[in-house]
């Protein structure tokens, strides 16, 4: 198993723990070779761990949930909802407000990294063990071919 296909295993749980939060998805993107990436909504800690009242969220994630969710029928509807759910959660908050909650990216990583990290070791290690038995059955064999010149010089 590659480091990417390691990483990219560890994001994909990472994902797994946010994405039920939310309607608009994460995203796992292998960049190259060394880069893999985990593109969460920016709202991921509000819909884990609610929203406190005060100053209103933005209007276009909550338009594009209310015309998932086929709550109203128009774009103009859409909108028209999308500011009044702004506005009451500006106000009241949500439900699901949690005070002083973790952040929700970090809470996700935590619980998978020492898989990851085991995986990642064993991964290496095994890496390592096979360069190391490589570079063995390499020195054997020069070993055993000069054996076999010095039996055939005599």
């Amino acid at each position: 198993m590659s480091f990417v296909k390691l990483a990219k295993e560890f994001l994909m749980a990472v994902k797994g723990e946010l994405d039920p939060y939310t309607t608009q998805k994460g995203e796992v993107k292998v960049r190259n070779f060394f880069t893999v990436e985990l593109l969460t909504p920016a709202h991921i800690q509000f819909a884990k761990y609610g929203r406190g009242p005060g100053k209103p969220p933005p209007i276009d994630p909550i338009m594009q949930w209310v015309q998932q969710k086929g709550i109203v029928k128009s774009s103009t509807e859409a909108k028209g909802a999308a500011i009044a759910i702004a506005k009451s959660i500006g106000k009241k908050g949500t439900k699901d407000y949690k005070p002083n909650a973790p952040n929700a990216l970090e809470e996700a990583l935590n619980k998978h990294m020492e898989a990851f990290v085991q995986k990642q070791n064993k991964f290496h290690l095994n890496k390592t063990n096979t360069k190391h038995v490589e570079g063995l059955t390499d020195a054997v064999e020069s070993v055993m071919a000069s054996i076999g010149k010095k039996k055939k010089k005599k």
